[in-house]
């Protein structure tokens, strides 16, 4: 599979959609390929095939924009008692900062 997909009854199946597999008759044969976006013809044509279900690709969902400065004030909330400029607690703010680059979304070159 290429991506999240749902089995989609055909009579709820439109042109349009996109399969996320193959499509294969009952001897094995490839009806139809992944990633084939379905016409009105293909689907009256996988009925007559006796095909009931189809693997429709999902679009994904959309992505969440960050917001730096709330993820800053949840991070400040959650290491509340640990002061930044402490060298001595070093575990904390390695872990902080671990934690912060994986909420910013930052690469490892950040």
């Amino acid at each position: 599979m290429s991506g999240p997909f749902q089995l989609t009854p055909l009579a709820e199946t439109r042109p349009g959609m996109v399969l996320s597999d193959v499509v294969l008759d009952g001897r094995g044969n490839v009806l139809l390929a992944q990633g084939v976006v379905l016409t009105e013809s293909m689907l009256a044509s996988l009925g007559r095939h006796g095909i009931d279900m189809l693997p429709i690709l999902q679009a994904a969902p959309a992505a969440v924009p960050i917001d730096p400065v709330a993820i800053q004030a949840r991070l400040d909330h959650l290491f509340r008692i640990h002061d930044r400029d402490d060298l001595g607690d070093w575990g904390t703010g390695i872990l902080r900062r671990y934690v912060e680059d994986y909420r910013l979304q930052r690469g490892e070159d950040a």
